[in-house]
């Protein structure tokens, strides 16, 4: 990737944050492993298939107290 196109992505990025920001009313997420499979049929078609497992940790406070 060139210096220009990771600016223009990091930039991107940068406003994305300022505009929508985290919200922290949501449960942590964190990917705990990440599978790409790829294979090449020819040298115009690629197939590729990803696999992503998360962890999802919701809050005790929020959640247990309405029961």
């Amino acid at each position: 990737m060139s210096w220009f196109t990771k600016m223009c992505r990091n930039t991107g990025l940068m406003i994305h944050q300022i505009i929508k920001p985290v919200d922290r009313d949501q449960p942590d997420k964190q990917v705990i492993n990440k599978k790409v499979e790829e294979e090449k049929l020819d040298s115009q078609v690629t197939l590729r298939r990803t696999t992503i497992e998360e962890v999802e940790i919701k809050q005790a406070g929020k959640d247990s107290a309405g029961s």
